[in-house]
């Protein structure tokens, strides 16, 4: 397979991809999320960026 032939077909499946991300996340948004899930998500969030600001300062 050429080069171009298959940045093209990586190029297709990246943008299935984001398709099927931002189809899912529109769905995630519609549904009703208790207080406690919100709360813990936050949480991990938080500490998804604590650990990523100490992985590139070192």
């Amino acid at each position: 397979m050429s080069r171009s032939r298959e940045d093209s077909v990586s190029t297709r499946a990246d943008l299935r991809i984001d398709r099927e991300i931002a189809s899912l996340l529109a769905a995630i948004e519609q549904e009703r999320v208790p207080d406690r899930l919100t709360k813990l998500a936050i949480e991990l969030q938080n500490a998804l960026v604590e650990r990523r600001l100490r992985e590139t300062s070192n």
